[in-house]
């Protein structure tokens, strides 16, 4: 006992030992410490999930990050219970080719209802590098790096980097500036819950985007060949402007470029139905993005008017409904 006793004294003089029990201690208390803190799948496995999805769906949601936050897939199927419904909406998405054709790969091929929902944001028009972004990133993941994230994705987000004044907010977090909870669902959804509202930050930024850059007609001329070749195969199109707070509908209105009237005309053209919603009556968070209790009644008022509107077709046929609704 006392040899056992003395080995540990000894152990414990080691300064290799010691550093690396400090090491170890600063870890744990580093890996602990981050202050946005997420529930639901860890966020490394939800993105490498998400980035292996295709040939699942009956339903697909697409666009950025306003429909990555505002859609809830899971309050959609209480409308549509016999769909399987994915959010494919990625932060900073752009409507390029290569994220429609994605897009299109997610559908079953043998469902028998098969249906793509796009939430047009101006900013997804602006054109951007294609080899940049969450989408390039999730789809340029090997094989071996998607394993690694989707069952270990624990790990990665414990060791993953952080920085020191996310550590300090993370030990002490009344000296946050705010606080954001994230929950990552199987189903393609963030939920996001801030506590603070950003709101002048995001119209500044905005703002400075769209003094350099307008909506791009190669990408929309995109969407609008995507929109065609999908009703040509039975694909039933669903189009929509994502909510907002009044002055970023407002800045967008002026700045982004987007003839919102002109596009709408060219959608429904191409066969596909585009569905009206209030601009501005849901809270965001930063003037831009729904907090999670909006987004869910944003879904559900959604799902609503494309009930609604699929009677009105069955009915009647289709035709523009901006003014009956």
């Amino acid at each position: 006992m006392k040899n056992n006793f003395d080995n540990l004294k000894v152990l414990f003089r080691d300064r290799t030992f010691r550093t690396l029990v400090l090491a170890g201690i600063l870890i744990t208390i580093m890996g602990s410490s981050r202050p946005e803190k997420s529930r639901g799948m860890y966020p490394s496995a939800y993105w490498a999930r998400k980035g292996g999805w295709e040939k699942c769906a009956d339903m697909v949601l697409a666009g950025d990050s306003r429909v990555l936050t505002g859609l809830s897939p899971n309050v959609m199927q209480k409308y549509f219970p016999d769909k399987r419904i994915y959010n494919y909406g990625f932060g900073a998405a752009w409507f390029s080719e290569k994220y429609l054709e994605r897009v299109k790969e997610l559908l079953d091929p043998v469902s028998r209802d098969k249906t793509i929902i796009i939430g047009i944001s101006p900013h997804a028009l602006l054109k951007q590098d294609a080899e940049t972004g969450q989408f390039f990133e999730v789809n340029s993941m090997s094989d071996r790096d998607r394993f690694i994230e989707m069952y270990l994705g624990g790990l990665t987000l414990f060791f993953g980097p952080l920085s020191f004044k996310d550590a300090i907010d993370g030990i002490f977090p009344s000296l946050a500036e705010s606080h954001v909870e994230k929950t990552f669902f199987t189903d393609g959804w963030i939920a996001v819950h801030r506590d603070t509202d950003t709101t002048k930050r995001s119209l500044r930024n905005y703002k400075m985007y769209y003094e350099d850059r307008k909506a791009d007609p190669d990408t929309i001329e995109n969407i609008i060949r995507f929109v065609e070749g999908c009703v040509r195969q039975g694909i039933k199109m669903y189009g929509f402007i994502p909510p907002t707070c009044s002055k970023m509908y407002e800045l967008e209105s002026t700045m982004s470029g987007l003839d919102e009237q002109e596009f709408i005309r060219r959608f429904e053209s191409a066969g596909g139905v585009w569905i009206y919603v209030e601009p501005v009556k849901y809270h965001s968070f930063d003037g831009s993005h729904l907090q999670d209790d909006s987004a869910i009644q944003f879904t559900r008022d959604l799902c609503k008017k494309m009930i609604q509107m699929n009677d009105e077709i069955k009915r009647d046929g289709y035709l523009s409904r901006r003014d009956k609704l």
